[in-house]
């Protein structure tokens, strides 16, 4: 009887460390909290008293994504599913150092600075280099840079809107976000510090790409009156409609790509992002401003 206790309080005591190591449940795309989450969690207990930091993790899961462009821009089926499970890894290891830094409490700005750039730097190798690979399949590089340039910009839009209401979700219901304007603050502050300092020339790039990156979001914010709303309510009212949003997240595109991949059609899956997931998009788009409309109030 005590064996089985011992081992119910252990489970549990996993459990809860997994919620800790998660931004919230809500806030979590499905593909992210049922396959990757899991098996990065894992990874991370395995690590977690070693010297390998967040950033560290960020750099490899960088080095993954880029090596798996590169091996789809060869453009045949075997190069496609060895690309895949590249892309799996580096998925596997972006979600491991925001983990590490939960549970070890050590995340740095500039660490979140890393772990947003490196998902555009992969993003963007693998979008070129399914372009690439498209032009040698079907013989046209037009035809290649289209589909590229037009399913890379969807994704990247995509990603934009469930990044920004994913952020408004945990400001008005967790008080886990605080507001742009002031992580903008933070961000010059941290900037105008490294002007003081010599060299550190990538984290100056960094920085000042992710306040380029904030204010884009600013910009999109002050399009969005002030609400007025408890966070009962706005968990109640956007629980599903960000379970919705998820579903044109980076990791589902990235899933997308792989089962794709295994048909080798990765064309369609091109095809996809610019046409049914744009108006997927916008048709939640609209749901998403119906319901904010009604807890308005004038800045």
């Amino acid at each position: 009887m005590q064996y089985s206790e011992d081992g119910e309080n252990i489970r549990l005591s996993l459990f809860e460390e997994f919620k800790a190591s998660l931004k919230t449940v809500e806030a979590e795309e499905i593909f992210d909290l049922i396959i990757f989450r899991p098996i990065s969690f894992v990874f991370v207990k395995l690590i977690y008293n070693t010297n390998i930091t967040p950033n560290q993790i960020s750099v490899a899961a960088m080095l993954m994504g880029v090596i798996a462009g590169i091996i789809f821009s060869f453009g045949t089926h075997t190069d496609f599913l060895i690309a895949s499970a590249f892309y799996f890894t580096c998925n596997t290891l972006d979600c491991a150092d925001g983990q590490l830094a939960r549970l070890k409490k050590n995340g740095t700005l500039l660490g979140r600075v890393v772990d947003g750039f490196i998902d555009y730097v992969v993003s963007t190798v693998i979008y070129i280099c399914l372009g690439i690979a498209l032009a040698k399949v079907s013989g046209s590089g037009w035809y290649g840079f289209f589909l590229c340039v037009g399913g890379g910009i969807s994704a990247a839009v995509q990603a934009f809107y469930y990044d920004f209401y994913r952020n408004l979700f945990l400001q008005y219901v967790h008080g886990k976000s605080s507001h742009l304007s002031e992580e903008i603050k933070e961000f010059e502050e941290e900037k105008e510090r490294l002007k003081k300092t010599q060299g550190k020339p990538i984290e100056k790039l960094l920085i000042n790409a992710y306040l380029c990156y904030s204010r884009l979001q600013l910009k999109t914010a002050k399009s969005t009156k002030v609400l007025n709303v408890s966070p009962e309510e706005y968990y109640k009212d956007n629980r599903l409609l960000l379970r919705l949003w998820s579903w044109v997240g980076s990791t589902t595109h990235m899933v997308l790509l792989m089962t794709f991949s295994i048909i080798n059609r990765i064309d369609l899956y091109l095809i996809l992002n610019f046409t049914l997931l744009n108006l997927y998009m916008i048709t939640i788009l609209m749901i998403q401003k119906k319901v904010h409309k009604k807890y308005e109030v004038n800045s």
